[in-house]
């Protein structure tokens, strides 16, 4: 028997509370991915400013924009890539409370799913 099969027996506030429970985990699962993305961009930048420290100030340093290089002093790209750490710090900070925040929406509804399921006296497997 398919999900949506064994879904249509269940009460219309089961269902209900079931759609909105794979909403919030796909909701979750978005914002997890872009956390990780963050994440391992700041970790790239603090490898790249690692390696630009040891570096003289003379030394010529171009970054890519678009199709084109661009010639970029030392400290300019230091102050930049600092910029853009500052950016994804806060942009990190802001996914990790809404990770938080859908975590206890997610334990929430669980609970609101059992206690409806039990009301219904439809037992689950654990």
């Amino acid at each position: 028997m398919s999900e949506t099969q064994r879904e249509r027996g269940l009460p219309p506030e089961v269902q209900q509370l079931i759609i909105q429970y794979q909403t919030l985990r796909e909701h979750y699962a978005r914002i997890e991915t872009e956390l990780r993305t963050v994440e391992a961009e700041l970790s790239e930048i603090d490898s790249i400013n690692d390696a630009l420290k040891n570096l003289d100030d003379s030394v010529e340093l171009y970054k890519s924009v678009g199709h084109v290089l661009v010639k970029k002093t030392r400290s300019e790209v230091l102050r930049e890539l600092e910029e853009r750490k500052e950016l994804l710090t806060i942009r990190r900070d802001k996914y990790k409370k809404q990770l938080d925040f859908l975590n206890r929406q997610i334990q929430d509804l669980e609970n609101k799913l059992r206690d409806a399921l039990a009301r219904h006296g439809i037992s689950i497997g654990q």
